[in-house]
């Protein structure tokens, strides 16, 4: 336990290191609410404190509330009461307090997990009790309530009582312990005896160590005390007023934030944060930020901020941040557009008039504003400038002369919203307004020398070009005006259009940048050469700019600093050498705070000054605010499969199964900032390469393969810091069917089915062969019946063969028939003519007595048929019975016809034909129109050819 103890000094050390910069008094912190509908917890928190990883805990109405920077949680104790106390060990275990009940939690890989310690005393003694502070003393723990306190040591609880007296509060102060006895007040506690003190203090709220052995008092109702280590105490700076305010607000509660600086929460006023001197630095209440300005608890995190536990809420004040501010809450003020720090005073100009307060520009006492509304100022406030030691303000109404809280009228041309004076002559200034140019001279005080007529158009921005030339803007073009030397009078040398001379950009702010003339357009920079007259972009500074190459807002800083504005945001860019250095990080608190595109920025010594749309930005640009990220947290797994409304926790230190293959991954940084902190992670044997940054605290993985993956994610501050990487691995189990006895089980199964597939083979071997002798077999009947189907086939087309020979024998026979009775009707025919010749011997022909009976003779060898039936009956046999299949389908056919037919079927000449039907060679050419009309042939059919074809 000593070990612990010495750990939680170390941690609390760090703590106060961390936050060891000076608090600002300019201005107030930013206060961070958190309401009850956030936390969704009860309305009161007794007891605040931060976990070894960051995590807020805070003891509420309706048990321990957790917050680590992405979610809340609640966690009841085991009698469902209230929670009175909150204390982190050095090991981790965080120990809470309520009503009859204290114990402890523990991380698991599931959340927190509750043990239970006042199990350990007898229910009557714990009855009624509240325990409301928890020490962790050098030997143990102490629980402690009015009536008395609870030792946790050694496993057991030790009970101990005040020795007649109840007790008010117990105390801590590095490895010193005081208890408050009533009515004999506090006293030093060490190893369960009471000392008293040498001056009795009573009422005692907080305890805080001031210097080496001497600690500062706080008590409810009669202020502040120096305590020094031999019990002698004394009221502490006893004529400042934070003593009176402190009675009056009934203090409750005190932290150190530094060396030199202080915080009490009280009852009635909120907090009040002072230094070592007793100066009041700041006083945080309802009208300023806070929910409400009852304090009940109090604690400083690792960041240097407080988090305080109020009767309706929890708030974080963020103290060691370079910026506060000044908010006008009740909107009394309005949007600022102007601002300027003169004669120790803050002028504000905004829409609804001119404001001021007072301004201080030391952190040594409390510089809170308090802005009182010039009179007559009402309306659109443009400008303020200092000119001579004169304060002018450009206004709606016209252009004024401030002087403390009142204002002069000097001009009466309105809108007077650009105005410069003019180089060398620091007797005059220009102004551009509603209507155009107007000159200003100072004669001891500021008033209106000229009003020129032309151009008759708003002036918006005016740059000096050279002693007597100034770029003129106006609302579509800019122009050069050359100014007579007195100048009463002037002339446009040059104007330039939006459109035409520029790329159609929609404003253009001239601007001095490290000794040279920018233009600065939403298209880019752009500079002006001055021999081609002519605009050109400039490449390289709009490439270094990146986005703020589009400001239209450029304030110089002084040395080699800027500061540009885009669309309400802001960028620090220095010029260090040939270097641009542009750091936008900085000024990310400011997003969405600012009116864009009438962004004010306004140097104050150290500080920069933001005009805000309901108050100011302050920026201490010497502060150093936190720039290092915690690693974030993994809080844990969710089986995202499970209904919707049973999502639970699992615990990933476990092997997974493989049912839960869908998970969600929570994570958070408990790096409590103003702007939103963004993540980065990757799953390694998912993934292997970081996502995209994202403000979404999880991620969900689905369909995840059974294997072991490494979960890593970092955090991304606004400023671009980036955190340590925090991982974690876990494994997703195989299907059972694919673990290890079941895989065993398969190489078992799979043995025997090896053995009873050998056997299976083997039989199957010896049912093959028998198959493949078969098939062989039935392969040789198949291939030896192939064979004599081939010899057959042969064996038909030989006779084919020797048919078609024998056809053609038989067509030449016919021919040879044919030829040989035409043959012999020629020879009949000739004999016929020779015998009509033949003379007697006496010269004269024969008579035809004489010649009829061997014309008989001849007419009856024409006639014979038996040539005719020979030739037939061979025809049939050659032709497959031709006459008899015409017949058959030609009826009408005659017996002429039908050796017409035949003749014209062995493709016979008319000629031919003509003898051997002993007609004319044009009774063969009748015969056969009249045979093609017994067909029925079409003109283009051949006669032939469809007797070849039968």
């Amino acid at each position: 336990m000593v070990q612990f103890v010495s750990l939680l000094l170390l941690l609390v050390l760090f703590g106060l290191q961390s936050g060891a910069q000076s608090v600002p008094s300019i201005g107030n912190p930013f206060v961070q609410n958190f309401t009850k509908s956030q936390y969704k917890a009860g309305n009161q928190n007794w007891s605040i404190a931060q976990g070894r990883d960051g995590i807020i805990y805070a003891a509420n109405n309706n048990g321990l509330v957790a917050y680590d920077g992405a979610y809340w949680a609640l966690y009841h104790l085991d009698n469902k009461n209230f929670a009175r106390s909150v204390a982190v060990a050095p090991d981790g275990k965080i120990y809470v307090g309520g009503k009859e009940e204290f114990g402890y939690y523990e991380q698991t890989g599931t959340g927190l997990r509750y043990r239970k310690l006042s199990h350990l005393v007898d229910p009557d003694i714990l009855e009624n009790d509240e325990i409301w502070k928890i020490l962790f003393v050098s030997d143990g723990i102490m629980f402690q309530s009015f009536s008395k306190y609870y030792l946790y040591k050694s496993g057991k609880i030790e009970v101990h009582y005040g020795n007649g007296e109840p007790f008010l509060f117990a105390h801590q102060v590095a490895d010193k312990f005081w208890i408050e006895k009533i009515p004999s007040g506090l006293h030093h506690w060490s190893a369960n005896k009471f000392t008293p003190l040498l001056s009795k203090l009573t009422n005692v709220l907080a305890m805080l160590p001031l210097r080496q052995d001497t600690y500062l008092i706080g008590t409810a109702k009669d202020g502040l005390f120096m305590l020094k280590q031999n019990g002698e105490a004394a009221p502490w700076n006893p004529d400042k007023l934070i003593n009176k305010l402190l009675k009056e607000s009934q203090l409750n509660n005190g932290v150190k934030l530094n060396d030199s600086t202080f915080a009490f929460g009280t009852i009635k006023k909120g907090i009040f944060i002072i230094n070592d001197k007793g100066n009041i630095l700041h006083h945080i209440h309802k009208r300023n930020g806070l929910q409400n300005n009852t304090v009940l608890s109090m604690a400083l995190d690792r960041q240097g901020n407080i988090w305080a536990g109020l009767d309706n809420g929890i708030d974080r004040i963020e103290i060691n941040s370079p910026f506060y501010y000044y908010k006008d809450i009740f909107g009394e003020i309005g949007t600022v557009y102007a601002i300027k720090v003169f004669q120790n005073k803050i002028y504000l100009g905004t829409n609804q008039g001119l404001f001021y307060s007072d301004w201080t520009g030391s952190d040594d006492t409390s510089s809170s504003f308090n802005f009182t509304f010039v009179p007559n100022s009402q309306g659109q406030v443009w400008a303020l400038d200092v000119f001579n030691g004169q304060l002018i303000c450009g206004h709606n109404d016209g252009t004024f002369l401030v002087e403390g809280a009142t204002l002069s009228r000097i001009s009466p041309w309105t809108g007077g919203w650009a105005n410069i004076q003019v180089p060398g002559m620091p007797s005059l200034f220009l102004q551009g307004n509603y209507t155009g140019l107007a000159l200003f001279s100072d004669n001891g005080r500021w008033g209106l020398k000229h009003k020129f007529p032309t151009p008759k158009a708003a002036v918006i921005a005016l740059f000096p070009k050279d002693t007597r030339s100034f770029w003129t803007v106006l609302n579509n073009r800019m122009e050069i005006i050359e100014f007579s030397p007195d100048f009463l009078s002037l002339r446009v040398s040059k104007s330039f259009s939006f459109n035409k001379d520029l790329p159609n950009v929609q404003y253009v702010t001239p601007v001095a940048v490290q000794g040279n003339t920018l233009f600065a357009t939403d298209k880019g920079i752009f500079i002006y050469d001055n021999v081609l007259s002519k605009f050109k972009p400039y490449e390289d500074f709009n490439k270094a700019l990146g986005s703020y190459a589009r400001s239209k807002r450029i304030k110089h800083l002084g040395n080699a600093a800027y500061l540009f504005s885009n669309q309400g945001h802001f960028a620090l860019v220095n010029f260090d050498q040939n270097q641009v250095n542009v750091d936008s990080a900085i000024f990310n608190n400011l997003e969405d705070m600012v009116m864009k595109n009438y962004e004010v920025v306004e140097p104050a010594g150290r500080h920069l000054l933001f005009g805000l749309d309901n108050g100011i930005a302050i920026f201490d640009r010497n502060a150093k605010g936190n720039t290092r990220i915690a690693a974030p947290l993994i809080l844990g797994f969710q089986d995202i499969s499970a209904p919707s409304d049973s999502s639970r926790y699992i615990d990933f230190k476990q092997a997974l199964s493989n049912k839960q293959n869908n998970i969600r991954i929570l994570f958070s940084s408990p790096w409590y900032l103003t702007s939103a902190i963004k993540y980065q992670y990757m799953l390694e044997g998912y993934l292997d390469e970081w996502s995209k940054s994202s403000e979404t605290p999880y991620i969900d993985y689905t369909n995840l393969s059974p294997g072991t993956y490494t979960f890593k994610v970092r955090a991304i501050s606004a400023t671009g810091a980036v955190s340590e990487i925090t991982e974690q691995r876990f494994t997703i189990n195989p299907p059972w069917y694919l673990q290890w006895p079941a895989i065993i089980f398969y190489i078992m199964l799979l043995g025997v089915g090896v053995v009873q597939a050998r056997k299976l083979v083997i039989e199957k071997i010896k049912r093959d062969k028998l198959a493949l002798r078969q098939k062989l077999h039935r392969r040789q009947e198949e291939l030896l019946r192939k064979e004599a189907e081939q010899n057959e086939k042969k064996l038909i087309e030989v006779r084919n063969a020797q048919l078609t020979q024998e056809l053609e024998l038989k067509n030449r026979e016919l021919a040879n028939a044919a030829a040989n009775i035409v043959y012999k009707n020629e020879l009949l025919n000739n004999l016929h003519e020779e015998l009509l010749n033949l003379k007697d011997k006496n010269g004269n022909k024969l008579s035809t007595d004489q010649l009829q009976k061997v014309n008989k003779l001849m007419d009856n060898a024409r006639s014979d048929e038996r040539d005719w039936d020979l030739f037939e009956k061979s025809f049939n046999e050659s032709h497959e019975n031709f006459f008899k299949k015409l017949k058959a389908d030609y009826p009408t056919l005659s017996p002429n016809d039908l050796k017409l037919c035949a003749y014209l079927r062995l493709n016979m000449s008319s000629k031919d034909i003509a003898s051997l039907l002993n007609i004319t060679t044009r009774g063969v050419e009748i015969r056969r129109y009249r045979l093609r009309k017994k067909f029925g042939l079409p003109t283009e059919k051949n006669l032939t050819e469809f007797l070849l074809e039968r």
